[in-house]
């Protein structure tokens, strides 16, 4: 089974989670990189369902997610 590498996308700042959960930023490749672990448990902790947790090939092949799975499309 392989081991995926995620990535974390924050509804509400409309910008990558950073390494170490220290911020945001809109270039992926200066998002952090985080365990499915994790990952999970950031997402699980959201209160207000603004973030997902995205496999990281997923990412660099479509980019950040254009719709909010509970508010539906967010203009950009």
């Amino acid at each position: 089974m392989k081991d995926y590498v995620y990535v974390i996308w924050s509804f509400e700042h409309d910008q990558w989670w950073r390494p170490h959960c220290r911020g945001y930023t809109e270039n992926l490749d200066e998002a952090g990189r985080y365990s499915a672990e994790s990952a999970g448990g950031i997402v699980v902790n959201s209160i207000l369902l603004d973030e997902v947790a995205i496999i990281e090939e997923t990412a660099i092949k479509q980019g950040a997610p254009q719709f909010h799975p509970y508010e539906g499309r967010k203009p950009r």
